[in-house]
Protein backbone atom coordinates (compact mmCIF):
# COMPACT_ATOMS: atom_id res chain seq x y z
CA UNK A 1 0.00 0.00 0.00
CA UNK A 2 1.27 3.47 -0.93
CA UNK A 3 1.00 5.94 1.96
CA UNK A 4 2.41 8.81 -0.10
CA UNK A 5 4.61 11.60 1.18
CA UNK A 6 4.45 12.35 4.91
CA UNK A 7 6.42 15.09 6.67
CA UNK A 8 6.61 15.34 10.46
CA UNK A 9 8.14 17.92 12.78
CA UNK A 10 11.88 17.57 13.15
CA UNK A 11 12.42 17.68 16.91
CA UNK A 12 16.08 18.69 16.64
CA UNK A 13 15.28 21.56 14.25
CA UNK A 14 12.50 22.79 16.51
CA UNK A 15 14.89 22.51 19.46
CA UNK A 16 17.50 24.57 17.64
CA UNK A 17 14.85 27.20 16.87
CA UNK A 18 13.94 27.41 20.56
CA UNK A 19 17.58 27.65 21.66
CA UNK A 20 18.41 30.26 19.02
CA UNK A 21 15.34 32.34 19.86
CA UNK A 22 16.12 32.20 23.57
CA UNK A 23 19.67 33.34 22.81
CA UNK A 24 18.28 36.38 20.99
CA UNK A 25 15.90 37.07 23.90
CA UNK A 26 18.91 37.01 26.23
CA UNK A 27 20.79 39.40 23.92
CA UNK A 28 17.79 41.76 23.84
CA UNK A 29 17.55 41.73 27.65
CA UNK A 30 21.30 42.37 27.85
CA UNK A 31 20.92 45.40 25.55
CA UNK A 32 18.07 46.73 27.68
CA UNK A 33 20.05 46.33 30.89
CA UNK A 34 23.28 47.85 29.62
CA UNK A 35 22.18 50.58 27.21
CA UNK A 36 18.45 50.87 27.83
CA UNK A 37 18.97 52.92 30.96
CA UNK A 38 20.48 55.78 28.97
CA UNK A 39 19.29 55.21 25.39
CA UNK A 40 15.57 55.13 24.64
CA UNK A 41 16.19 53.62 21.20
CA UNK A 42 18.12 50.72 22.76
CA UNK A 43 15.32 50.20 25.28
CA UNK A 44 12.65 50.06 22.54
CA UNK A 45 14.80 47.81 20.33
CA UNK A 46 15.47 45.51 23.27
CA UNK A 47 11.79 45.19 24.13
CA UNK A 48 10.81 44.56 20.49
CA UNK A 49 13.57 41.96 20.14
CA UNK A 50 12.60 40.22 23.37
CA UNK A 51 8.93 40.10 22.37
CA UNK A 52 9.57 38.93 18.79
CA UNK A 53 12.13 36.26 19.64
CA UNK A 54 10.13 35.21 22.69
CA UNK A 55 7.21 34.55 20.33
CA UNK A 56 9.55 32.56 18.06
CA UNK A 57 10.63 30.48 21.05
CA UNK A 58 6.99 29.76 21.89
CA UNK A 59 6.26 28.68 18.31
CA UNK A 60 9.29 26.38 18.36
CA UNK A 61 8.34 24.97 21.76
CA UNK A 62 4.85 24.26 20.48
CA UNK A 63 6.35 22.35 17.55
CA UNK A 64 8.35 20.19 19.96
CA UNK A 65 5.11 18.73 21.28
CA UNK A 66 3.28 18.41 17.97
CA UNK A 67 2.35 14.87 17.04
CA UNK A 68 1.26 13.46 13.72
CA UNK A 69 2.07 14.54 10.19
CA UNK A 70 2.53 18.19 9.25
CA UNK A 71 2.11 17.56 5.51
CA UNK A 72 0.73 14.70 3.43
CA UNK A 73 0.79 14.36 -0.33
CA UNK A 74 -0.91 11.44 -2.02
CA UNK A 75 -3.33 10.60 -4.82
CA UNK A 76 -6.11 12.53 -3.04
CA UNK A 77 -4.20 15.83 -2.94
CA UNK A 78 -2.26 17.90 -0.42
CA UNK A 79 -2.91 18.26 3.29
CA UNK A 80 -0.72 20.86 5.00
CA UNK A 81 -1.76 21.27 8.60
CA UNK A 82 0.22 24.50 9.00
CA UNK A 83 -2.20 25.96 6.45
CA UNK A 84 -5.47 24.18 7.18
CA UNK A 85 -6.91 20.88 8.33
CA UNK A 86 -8.63 20.49 4.96
CA UNK A 87 -7.07 18.49 2.13
CA UNK A 88 -6.69 20.37 -1.15
CA UNK A 89 -7.64 18.04 -4.00
CA UNK A 90 -5.57 17.98 -7.17
CA UNK A 91 -8.55 19.33 -9.12
CA UNK A 92 -8.37 22.58 -7.11
CA UNK A 93 -4.73 23.28 -8.05
CA UNK A 94 -4.34 25.35 -11.19
CA UNK A 95 -0.55 25.36 -11.31
CA UNK A 96 2.56 24.95 -9.17
CA UNK A 97 6.08 26.28 -9.36
CA UNK A 98 9.23 25.67 -7.34
CA UNK A 99 10.48 29.00 -6.00
CA UNK A 100 12.92 30.36 -3.46
CA UNK A 101 13.50 33.40 -1.31
CA UNK A 102 17.09 33.50 -0.19
CA UNK A 103 17.96 29.96 0.87
CA UNK A 104 14.35 29.06 1.66
CA UNK A 105 12.80 26.87 -1.05
CA UNK A 106 9.09 26.29 -1.38
CA UNK A 107 6.46 25.08 -3.79
CA UNK A 108 4.07 27.87 -4.78
CA UNK A 109 0.51 26.77 -5.57
CA UNK A 110 -2.08 28.73 -7.49
CA UNK A 111 -5.62 27.57 -6.79
CA UNK A 112 -8.66 27.76 -9.04
CA UNK A 113 -10.75 29.09 -6.12
CA UNK A 114 -8.44 30.38 -3.34
CA UNK A 115 -11.39 31.44 -1.15
CA UNK A 116 -12.49 27.81 -0.95
CA UNK A 117 -9.22 26.78 0.74
CA UNK A 118 -8.54 29.60 3.16
CA UNK A 119 -6.03 29.14 5.93
CA UNK A 120 -7.19 28.59 9.47
CA UNK A 121 -3.72 29.37 10.85
CA UNK A 122 -1.09 32.10 11.06
CA UNK A 123 0.22 31.40 7.54
CA UNK A 124 -3.06 32.64 6.12
CA UNK A 125 -2.34 36.12 7.50
CA UNK A 126 0.77 36.49 5.35
CA UNK A 127 -0.64 34.74 2.28
CA UNK A 128 -1.73 38.05 0.74
CA UNK A 129 1.79 39.46 1.00
CA UNK A 130 3.23 36.27 -0.51
CA UNK A 131 0.76 36.43 -3.39
CA UNK A 132 1.52 40.10 -4.07
CA UNK A 133 5.20 39.13 -4.47
CA UNK A 134 4.25 36.46 -7.02
CA UNK A 135 4.48 33.42 -4.74
CA UNK A 136 1.03 31.97 -5.44
CA UNK A 137 -1.95 31.42 -3.17
CA UNK A 138 -0.11 28.95 -0.93
CA UNK A 139 3.65 28.54 -0.49
CA UNK A 140 4.34 24.97 0.71
CA UNK A 141 7.47 24.65 2.80
CA UNK A 142 9.05 21.68 4.55
CA UNK A 143 10.99 23.99 6.86
CA UNK A 144 11.24 22.48 10.33
CA UNK A 145 10.21 19.01 9.18
CA UNK A 146 12.04 15.73 8.71
CA UNK A 147 11.79 15.96 4.91
CA UNK A 148 13.68 17.91 2.26
CA UNK A 149 12.44 20.17 -0.50
CA UNK A 150 13.63 17.55 -3.01
CA UNK A 151 11.33 15.02 -1.29
CA UNK A 152 8.43 17.48 -1.55
CA UNK A 153 9.06 18.18 -5.24
CA UNK A 154 9.37 14.48 -6.03
CA UNK A 155 6.10 13.71 -4.25
CA UNK A 156 4.35 16.50 -6.11
CA UNK A 157 5.66 15.20 -9.43
CA UNK A 158 4.63 11.67 -8.53
CA UNK A 159 1.07 12.36 -7.40
CA UNK A 160 -0.07 15.45 -9.30
CA UNK A 161 -2.13 14.43 -12.30
CA UNK A 162 -0.79 15.51 -15.66
CA UNK A 163 -2.18 18.82 -16.81
CA UNK A 164 -2.62 19.82 -20.44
Amino acid sequence: MDDGFVARVSRWRAGLLVLGALGFVAAAVFVMQTKGLTDLRALITGWLGALFFGACALVGARQLFRTGPVMEIDARGILWRRWSDERIPWSAIERAEAMSLGRQRFLALWLQDPERYRSAHVLGRVAGANKSMGFGDIALSVSGTDRSFADLAAAFDRYAPDRP
